[in-house]
Order: C-alpha cells, then structure tokens, then sequence
C-alpha cells in the first residue's frame, strides 16, 4: 500500500536527516512517529484513492447515494483498435465539485488506476486508448467528490453499491463479421 505522509511539526525536507522513525499504531485515521522524546502527528493519506483507502479497498465498499445527477452509459463494444471515450454526466455545479475520476483496471493490472477525468462539452471524460494500454479486458467505475465531502459513484446496483463496468475488447473485423452473421 502506498502512503503520503503529512509531517506538522517539522518541515517534510530536514525529517529523514533528522530523525530516526518508529510507527505506532493508533486506529485507522492517525498514527504516531517517535522521534526522541518528542511526537509528530502524522495523517496518512492513500495516493490512490485521496481518503484511507487501502489498495484491497477499491473498489469502496459503498453503499453510495443513489442519485440521477451522476450518469454513465456504458457502450456495448469496445474495441482493441480505436480509443474508448468514458463519459461521465455530472448534474452538479461546477464549484462544488472537488474532483472526479475513474477507476480503470485491465486484465494486465493487478489493482485500479485512478486517472482525473476532464471536462468536455458538459460531460466528463476519459479517453481510454488500447493502443497505448494494451488489454483484453477492462474493468472500470467512476467517482466524484463534492467540496462538501459527499462522495458518489457510478454506475451504481440498486442498493448503492458500485457495478463495475467489465469489458471485452474486440477485433473490430470479427465483431462485424459476427454481427453480419447473425443478420443471415
């Protein structure tokens, strides 16, 4: 698990010349280093997620607020060829949106990637490339954070739990003939 350190007593560049740590354990949101005599609270926040989330955490066990101002429409196919446009609708003013995001994992990954989505024409978006990420499988889902701390997600079970979205990617060409196949 990866973790950011938050030092407030001494600056974060003359710590490790400084000091000798050793970690004591005090729940889940604060931990305690010893350095001599004294102690420096320290709040540790995970890189991947923002909140304490540890790597086995993603997804977030939920549930989430069910809410039609945050939407997502998956496509049916998605191509090993052509980039993948993950849009996101978020109905909520710009300013009280904190952040936004995806989750994408792929066959070829061991945990989730979260990648800030961006704003295009009133959704948000990430373009997912194979090209550049080579995949036989995707699995993704999305989260936006409020600057009141809420937290939604989607696209979202009916009890509010996250349905992560699980792709195949397809060769266009036997997609196509498969398709005209079946029209026979």
């Amino acid at each position: 698990m990866l973790y950011f350190l938050l030092c407030f007593n001494q600056p974060p560049a003359i710590l490790p010349a400084k000091c000798v740590w050793t970690l004591t354990s005090v729940g889940t949101d604060i931990a305690f280093f010893h350095m001599g005599n004294t102690r420096s609270r320290i709040l540790y926040i995970n890189l991947l997620f923002g909140l304490v989330y540890g790597a086995d955490d993603i997804p977030p066990k939920g549930p989430f607020p069910i809410t039609p101002k945050v939407f997502h429409h998956p496509d049916e196919v998605v191509f090993n060829s052509r980039p993948y446009n993950m849009d996101l609708f978020v109905d909520f003013d710009e300013s009280e949106i904190a952040s936004a995001s995806v989750f994408i994992k792929t066959d070829a990954m061991d945990n989730y990637t979260e990648y800030p989505l961006d704003i295009i024409r009133a959704r948000y978006r990430h373009q997912f490339s194979p090209l550049f990420t080579p995949a036989k499988a995707i699995e993704y889902f999305f989260v936006v954070s409020l600057h009141n701390h809420a937290i939604y997600a989607a696209p979202l079970d009916k009890n509010g739990y996250i349905n992560i979205v699980k792709r195949t990617l397809e060769d266009p060409a036997e997609y196509f003939k498969r398709r005209l196949a079946q029209r026979r």
